[in-house]
C-alpha cells in the first residue's frame, strides 16, 4: 500500500509548511497544487475562484489524484482529504483567523486587516467551489486527526503525523 498523507485546512493554516516538513522527514514527495500557483495576484485568485466552473475544479482535482496515484506522498490542498480515496491519513489543520491572517501578512507583506478580509473571501469562495463541483459541503467527519497549528509546532506535528503513518503502514518503517 502506498503512503498518502492528505493535509487540509483553511487559508493560512500551515498546510504547505507542514507538508514540506513531512515530505523532508519521511522522504516522500510533496504535492502542493493550488490555484494560487496560477494567479499572479490576490485579486486574480479571488476572481478565478469566483468564475471557476465545476468542470474545471473536477479536472484540477483529477490531476492531483493522477499525480499521487503511484507514489508515496504528502498532499496539501483544500480538497485532498475528500478526493484521495486511498489516503493513509487525512489531517485538518485548525487555526484561529487572526493567526492565519498574521501568517499571511508576513508572507504577502500586507496588513492583518487586509489579510483577514482576504482569507474570509477566499475561504468562502473555495467552499462554494467545492459545493459546485461535488454538490456537498466539506464534512470533517472524514478527517482522521485535527491539529491546532496555533498550539502545536511544525516539528511536533511532524512527529505525531510520522508516528500515525508508521502505525498505519508498519511495513514501510521496518
Amino acid at each position: 500500500m502506498l503512503m498518502k498523507i492528505c493535509i487540509s485546512g483553511l487559508t493560512g493554516s500551515g498546510k504547505t509548511t507542514l507538508g514540506a516538513a513531512i515530505s523532508d522527514e519521511l522522504g516522500i514527495r510533496h504535492i502542493s497544487q493550488s490555484y494560487k500557483n496560477a494567479a499572479v495576484s490576490d485579486a486574480k485568485l479571488l476572481k478565478m475562484l469566483e468564475n471557476t466552473t465545476a468542470r474545471y475544479a473536477l479536472e484540477f482535482d483529477e490531476n492531483i489524484i493522477k499525480e499521487s496515484k503511484h507514489i508515496d506522498c504528502v498532499i496539501t490542498t483544500w480538497h485532498c482529504p475528500w478526493i484521495i480515496k486511498d489516503a493513509t491519513l487525512r489531517i485538518w489543520l485548525d487555526s484561529d483567523e487572526k493567526n492565519r491572517a498574521y501568517r499571511l501578512s508576513k508572507e504577502k507583506k500586507k496588513s492583518i486587516k487586509y489579510c483577514i478580509k482576504y482569507i474570509r473571501k477566499k475561504d468562502a469562495l473555495t467552499a462554494a467551489q467545492y459545493r459546485r463541483a461535488y454538490h456537498k459541503d466539506f464534512d470533517l467527519s472524514a478527517i482522521d486527526i485535527r491539529i491546532n497549528s496555533d498550539a502545536v509546532s511544525v516539528s511536533e506535528a511532524v512527529s505525531v503525523i510520522s508516528m500515525l503513518a508508521m502505525l498505519r503502514d508498519k511495513k514501510k518503517f521496518v
